[in-house]
């Protein structure tokens, strides 16, 4: 609790336990929450509750824990689930990866990918029917725009069965 009567409770990584976590007001009817998740003195989670009403807004990670922020997740619609992210996974300043959960099940079932960081999407990964588990994946392998290879499960019982390649070029079989 702070010393101002505000209090919540945070899961910051997900095992189904609340994490020590320290408060402070940001002077505009909200709250700020921290939490160090490698007890190294720093925090390691920020969270902004913007009205003070014990849920999280939006929050800052330090997944790896150096002191650069690399996670953002936010809560489009008020109902306290994170259900939207934004990853910088080299530091450079852009987004690497991004995700929604449209379903708000724990689970980011839309997520894009720039691997090769030039501002363009790799890879798209779907959960399209919803149920925790990824079944989609389109990737362009050789970073020219355009995707060499999707791959589905496409009976949905959790196994990849379809790969199909959209260039001769990205078939490794291919004669």
């Amino acid at each position: 609790m702070s010393d101002d009567g505000y209090d919540t409770s945070v899961d910051v990584d997900g095992n189904g336990t609340w994490d020590d976590h320290w408060t402070e007001s940001d002077g505009h009817g909200g709250h700020y929450v921290y939490a160090d998740m490698n007890g190294d003195g720093q925090a390691d989670f920020v969270g902004h509750d913007v009205d003070s009403n014990g849920t999280i807004d939006s929050a800052e990670y330090d997944n790896n824990h150096d002191g650069y922020f690399e996670q953002h997740t936010g809560d489009t619609n008020g109902d306290g689930w994170q259900n939207t992210e934004v990853s910088d996974n080299n530091k450079d300043g852009t987004v690497d990866e991004a995700g929604q959960d449209t379903n708000q099940d724990g689970h980011f079932d839309e997520r894009v990918y720039d691997h090769n960081e030039d501002g363009k999407v790799d890879e798209v990964v779907l959960d399209r029917n919803l149920d925790g588990s990824d079944d989609y994946d389109a990737k362009d392998v050789n970073y020219n725009g355009t995707t060499d290879t999707v791959t589905t499960d496409s009976d949905f019982n959790g196994n990849y069965d379809t790969v199909q390649y959209t260039s001769g070029e990205a078939n490794p079989f291919a004669s």
